[in-house]
């Protein structure tokens, strides 16, 4: 089916105020809800947790993606399970900081890889809700120096096809090993800590490891 595709500035009709306490998409998601580093650094800055802290806690769980190891939002264990992070009354407890896939849905993103680049499309099935309206996608989303991001979601995406494919052409599996662990320590377990005096953000940092990390591909 085709898609119509937006910009970031452009309306799209996924709000909907029954929505709120649906929860739907908040179960029955299994590994699904992939994690990128951003997300990593909001969950361990609101809930004042470590990576390692967060998978002890069973919040973070890690998966296999075409031979590149990756953390997922861990859900509750059954064929319907809930998030982990939703609250007694089935509402999401880590909204001002939830990842950005919990922040895109029913959204998705399509790729050029000429531009290295995406745009945004609705999800077919992805929302069954009715008496969805039009919002204007930057507010949907709600995230700061959204451009900024975006441009961060590009190179997070690109990085990790180019592992894949490195991974691919390699029969080396002591090496695989250890570039999983190395990738997994530089993006994830070691934490973003940003100076007081706003020199670096998330961002800067981040571009800081993505440049060490194409060192060894």
């Amino acid at each position: 089916m085709d898609h119509k595709y937006f910009q970031h500035s452009d309306l799209a009709k996924v709000y909907c105020e029954k929505c709120n306490g649906c929860g739907d998409c908040c179960h029955g998601m299994t590994d699904t809800i992939h994690l990128d580093p951003w997300d990593i650094y909001q969950l361990s800055s609101g809930l004042g947790k470590s990576f390692e802290e967060l998978r002890a806690a069973g919040i973070l769980a890690l998966h296999e993606e075409e031979g590149m190891i990756l953390p997922h939002l861990r859900m509750q264990d059954g064929e319907n399970g809930a998030c982990p992070l939703l609250s007694s009354d089935g509402r999401c407890s880590i909204h001002p900081f939830r990842p950005g896939l919990c922040r895109l849905f029913p959204l998705g993103r399509d790729y050029d890889a000429d531009t290295r680049t995406f745009r945004y499309f609705i999800v077919d099935n992805g929302c069954d809700m009715p008496g969805k309206i039009k919002v204007r996608i930057s507010k949907w989303l709600g995230i700061a120096e959204l451009s900024e991001y975006e441009k961060y979601v590009s190179e997070w995406h690109y990085f990790c096809k180019d592992v894949k494919s490195f991974l691919a052409s390699s029969d080396d599996t002591a090496f695989a090993q250890q570039l999983n662990l190395f990738i997994l320590k530089v993006f994830f377990v070691t934490p973003y800590v940003i100076p007081e005096d706003g020199s670096s953000d998330f961002y800067s940092l981040f571009r800081m490891r993505l440049t060490q990390a194409r060192t060894v591909l």
